[in-house]
């Protein structure tokens, strides 16, 4: 989630000792962050920016600026307003997560996916930013998901899910090989939630880039992004917290996504649950956005004047792929072999876990790291 993708680049370096994993390098290369741009700047200048700089989740990253500032300023949003925005952001997870999970299974060359991934994006399009989707487009983006075999009966439960493994959906297809690596990448998980959000925005405040690219809550990692969101749900429950799971997590959402977008637009749903802010002291604004890759946080603090003073983004990526984070705890006591074909697990499983950028994998033997 970075302003200049193709600067960018994770290496994840599998640190084996014999057969095992006992510990993973983790490196990024990433461009400037924008904070140091944004000092002494009034806030709708940077609110306009912001989408623009953004190749991946530009929707999540402008409604979290735009309400970072709003709570500077202590605004409370109209409803209206915050409805609008949470459809936007979920319109735009559903299409990062298909997007994410046809590319890493290999169906991004195919022309049925990729005509259906084009109708979607067309359907999820706002046609007035300032209000959230209307019933007519609902409609359509539930008709185009119906025609990728994504119902919300079709996730329901266990068996409903062996059903759908089972169809001739071209999704489904591209799935049923990876069942066999449920457990693979298998671990504990720790979702990062509101509750951690007042500890997130005294860091930020007093910590500024340096939490935000290696952020830690007293020791804890916690995981974040559509597996952690969903890792009660009774068909992830049942696979567990390997690579499969968490791309039924992706599957689950993408599936739901309808029935959200119409409980919003309704005003049945707590958009809060997407979109939410805080006024932690005068000036200081924290927002946090439920996007594709998990939650996404903004931290504004204005001067006397109502400039900017400091500007922080923490991207959901830094928990994720933390030295100590979850991808390191679902690999760290695996055993792997410096194979191709290990190779190629693990690229999947970094790829499940969703970098906003792209990633390399390498193998180094402990006595040469």
């Amino acid at each position: 989630m970075t302003a200049a993708p193709s600067e960018d680049r994770i290496e994840v370096g599998i640190v084996r000792r014999g057969d095992r994993v006992v510990r993973l390098d983790i490196t990024a290369r990433r461009p400037i962050g924008i904070g140091r741009l944004a000092q002494g700047k009034s806030g709708e200048t940077i609110v306009a920016l912001v989408p623009r700089l953004f190749a991946l989740c530009a929707s999540a990253q402008g409604v979290a600026a735009a309400q970072a500032l709003a709570a500077a300023r202590g605004i409370s949003p109209a409803p209206a307003l915050v409805a609008a925005q949470a459809s936007a952001v979920l319109a735009e997870r559903m299409i990062e997560l298909l997007r994410g999970t046809v590319l890493l299974l290999g169906g991004g060359g195919s022309p049925a996916l990729t005509h259906q991934l084009r109708d979607l994006m067309i359907a999820a399009r706002p046609i007035n930013p300032a209000a959230p989707l209307d019933d007519d487009a609902i409609a359509r983006i539930a008709q185009e998901l119906e025609a990728l075999g994504l119902t919300p009966r079709a996730l329901a439960d266990v068996a409903a899910c062996r059903r759908w493994l089972g169809s001739e959906s071209l999704l489904a297809e591209l799935h049923r090989p990876l069942v066999a690596e449920a457990e693979f990448g298998a671990a504990a998980v720790d979702p990062l939630t509101a509750a951690d959000d007042a500890m997130i925005g005294e860091r930020l405040i007093a910590l500024g880039p340096s939490f935000a690219v290696r952020p830690d809550l007293a020791g804890r990692v916690p995981e974040t992004g559509a597996f952690a969101r969903t890792a009660h749900h009774p068909v992830v429950a049942a696979f567990g917290s390997g690579l499969f799971g968490r791309l039924l997590a992706r599957l689950i959402e993408i599936a739901a996504t309808p029935e959200q977008l119409r409980a919003v637009r309704s005003g049945d749903a707590d958009a809060a649950a997407v979109v939410q802010s805080t006024r932690l002291s005068d000036g200081i604004g924290l927002a946090a956005v439920e996007c594709a890759r998990g939650r996404l946080y903004h931290l504004m603090v204005l001067d006397a004047e109502g400039a900017i003073r400091q500007f922080e983004i923490l991207a959901p990526t830094e928990w994720n792929f933390h030295p100590r984070g979850p991808l390191a705890r679902a690999l760290v006591g695996t055993k792997l072999q410096a194979s191709e074909a290990d190779r190629r697990r693990v690229e999947r499983l970094v790829a499940a876990f969703d970098p906003c950028v792209g990633f390399d994998v390498r193998f180094r033997e402990a006595a040469d790291a």
